[in-house]
């Protein structure tokens, strides 16, 4: 049976803090996808190929890639403030770039991961389902802008941009998962 102490180190406080972060955070996940997706604002093309959605899919993706130019500009801001952050051959500043490439860092990682989920998704889902990509691509979005806030405010509050990007992620494997398993690895193509 598992223990309801609170992890090493943390407080009480600090643990019940932290539940609360996380649910109102999946509930706002789920009224986002509850409220988009019924109330889409505008209409899809007709993608009748495997290889349409993935075009679609693709380029959506141009907006998830948006967040790594916002890390770079991130890191470039440090260093262009600071004569010794500008040289990083010279070893003396990476203290000063840790935060801003920890936030390029775990934003690269999550988008990777979100991407070739996005890519495998697009080819399960029916030509009337894709409006899940645009929801999926702005929520990946809002959720790395509030990572990045909430990191450079208090970097245990990042929580509120993190799971924003990696549950709807986590779940987009889970689904391209059963689909694999329940639908076989051929699904979709023309015979």
């Amino acid at each position: 049976m598992a223990s309801k102490d609170p992890p090493k180190g943390w407080s009480a406080k600090k643990t019940s803090d932290f539940q609360f972060r996380s649910r109102i955070t999946v509930a706002a996940i789920a009224i986002y996808f509850l409220v988009g997706y019924n109330f889409f604002p505008f209409q899809l093309p007709v993608m009748n190929s495997i290889t349409e959605r993935v075009v679609f899919t693709l380029r959506w993706q141009l907006l998830g890639g948006l967040t790594l130019l916002m890390g770079m500009m991130g890191v470039m801001a440090v260093r262009g403030q600071s004569d010794t952050a500008a040289d990083p051959v010279k070893g003396n500043a990476e203290h000063l770039t840790q935060l801003p490439q920890n936030i390029l860092q775990n934003t690269l990682e999550q988008f990777i991961f979100h991407f070739v989920g996005q890519i495998v998704l697009c080819t399960y889902l029916s030509s009337e389902s894709m409006k899940a990509i645009p929801l999926l691509v702005v929520l990946f979005v809002v959720g790395r802008i509030l990572y990045k806030i909430a990191y450079e405010m208090d970097p245990m509050k990042r929580l509120y941009g993190f799971f924003p990007t990696f549950l709807p992620t986590i779940a987009t494997y889970a689904y391209c998962l059963y689909c694999l398993v329940m639908l076989g690895p051929g699904y979709g193509f023309e015979k």
